[in-house]
Order: structure tokens, then C-alpha cells, then sequence
């Protein structure tokens, strides 16, 4: 999407915007860029922030762990 084209349809008319996610009681999280394809409506969000900077100052954000072959996991 970033490039200008749509994964799912190829289509080329992107529009996109920044915006920051709020969390409530004056606490922001963190800065996203959204892009949506205006042929199949398909969206994709970006954090522009870094990663790292943000498991480690928001309490809801946490690693993903690799699969470890849990019954539950694919």
C-alpha cells in the first residue's frame, strides 16, 4: 500500500492519513499511518513509531512469542 498500489486488487488510487490513537485520560498511543485503496476499500494501518520504544513504555503492548507447537497454534 505504502508503494501506491493495493495488495488485494492492484488498484492505484491510495489515499492515506496520520493520525495518533488515543487512549483516554490524556494518554496518547501511538502514531499510525492509514492508507485505504478507493477501488476494493481494502485498509492497511502502519505504526510509524518505533517498535521497541513502544513494548516498552505501554502497558497493553507486549512480544508476540515464536509458535511453539501448542495445541492451539497452526
Amino acid at each position: 500500500m505504502q508503494t501506491g498500489r493495493c495488495p488485494k486488487c492492484g488498484g492505484s488510487r491510495i489515499a492515506q492519513t496520520r493520525y495518533v490513537l488515543y487512549r483516554g485520560a490524556g494518554i496518547s498511543g501511538p502514531n499510525l499511518a492509514l492508507y485505504v485503496c478507493a477501488d476494493c476499500h481494502f485498509a492497511e494501518h502502519y505504526v510509524t513509531d518505533k517498535v521497541e520504544s513502544l513494548v516498552s513504555a505501554l502497558d497493553a503492548w507486549s512480544w508476540v512469542l515464536p509458535d511453539e507447537g501448542g495445541p492451539f497454534r497452526r
